[in-house]
């Protein structure tokens, strides 16, 4: 199989979310205020693409 760059992330391995930071404030919340501050729904907190673990590619391809 080969990789690709990961297009949800831009090939950087951060949450195109938060950032990388691993939180969102209000804004990302229904009714909430923009000071509270949560965890990224997108990530669960890490901080890290969901759809490449981190690492900036994905696995493209099938076996054979």
């Amino acid at each position: 199989m080969s990789t690709h760059m990961c297009l949800d992330c831009d090939g950087d391995g951060t949450c195109a979310v938060c950032h990388g930071s691993g939180s969102v404030s209000g804004g990302m919340f229904a009714g909430a205020s923009d000071s509270i501050e949560g965890s990224c729904p997108s990530c669960s907190g890490s901080g890290e693409c969901p759809k490449c673990d981190g690492l900036g590619e994905v696995e493209v391809g099938g076996e054979g």
